[in-house]
């Protein structure tokens, strides 16, 4: 099971199909309409568009990273659609509800609007198998880096996975890349040299090297 986030409406309107929370399905599955697949940007949250200090699951522990409005603004511009794909542990470990993760999410996307930008799409994994709610201490092929997000993504928004880009800054976020066969930009210090993988210190850098190189 993932959650789903809808902010806004997508801009190729799709069925909302809402399942049980604890069936084990997904919450909230989205079927885009029938069309041509296109590229995506598939983002990490904590650590990529805001500041990762470590379980955030309350609005007043939101903090921007330098740029990132601006250069998910870039993607929007550039008709590229932009979904946020986030482990969220802290659901399972007790320290916050999935209200809380809903509420950052519309939090995030208001503060994004103030700069022009927006996400198509949050998803988010409540699980951990090291949990202590009962509900979600297990495994999933929802949790990065397995592929049940990226996958609800593509359904979702009509994506071609292996012409589209995973960005974070975390192993979570590269092997999930590789899972689905997609470009991947590790975000930090460290210069990883692997095939079909490029770093950056930060999404705002990182935005032009992607622009130059995905197809819409």
């Amino acid at each position: 099971m993932l959650l789903c986030t809808v902010i806004r409406e997508l801009r190729a309107p799709g069925k909302v199909v809402l399942n049980d929370l604890l069936s084990g399905q997904s919450a909230a599955v989205l079927e885009a309409p029938n069309s041509r697949l296109r590229p995506g940007i598939l983002l990490d949250r904590d650590g990529t568009i805001i500041v990762d200090h470590g379980y955030v699951g309350s609005v007043d522990r939101v903090e921007f990273i330098h740029g990132a409005p601006e250069a998910i603004a870039r993607f929007n511009r550039a008709g590229i659609p932009v979904a946020v794909v986030t482990n969220q542990a802290g659901v399972a470990r007790g320290m916050y509800g999935i209200e809380d993760v809903i509420q950052v999410h519309r939090y995030i996307a208001d503060r994004l609007a103030d700069h022009g930008a927006h996400i198509d799409l949050f998803l988010f994994s409540p699980y951990h198998p090291a949990g202590i709610v009962e509900a979600f201490a297990r495994t999933s092929e929802d949790r990065k880096p397995r592929p049940g997000m990226a996958k609800a993504a593509a359904a979702a928004l009509g994506l071609d996975l292996a012409a589209s880009w995973v960005v974070g800054d975390r192993p979570e976020d590269l092997g999930l890349a590789e899972a689905i066969g997609a470009s991947a930009i590790n975000l930090g210090l460290d210069d990883l040299a692997r095939p079909g993988v490029w770093s950056f210190p930060s999404l705002a850098a990182a935005a032009p090297f992607i622009l130059e190189r995905i197809t819409v």
